[in-house]
């Protein structure tokens, strides 16, 4: 399983996060890359943390 956050440059609240977890796998992106995305999943702020995974993985995940 492999959890990412997901920031945007310059963003105060991306950098907080990212500084608290070093461990975990950061990538930045254009708000111009993902605002749709975004939209379509109702995301409001960010970052924002996808975790990928095989099904039982996700599952025992999202039942935390």
């Amino acid at each position: 399983m492999k959890k990412i956050i997901v920031g945007i440059p310059n963003c105060q609240n991306c950098k907080v996060l990212s500084n608290a977890c070093p461990n975990v796998e950061k990538v930045e992106l254009e708000p111009s890359d993902i605002l749709n995305f975004a939209r379509n999943v109702g995301i409001k702020s960010m970052p924002f943390v996808v975790i990928v995974g095989e099904p039982h993985e996700l599952q025992a995940e999202l039942q935390k």
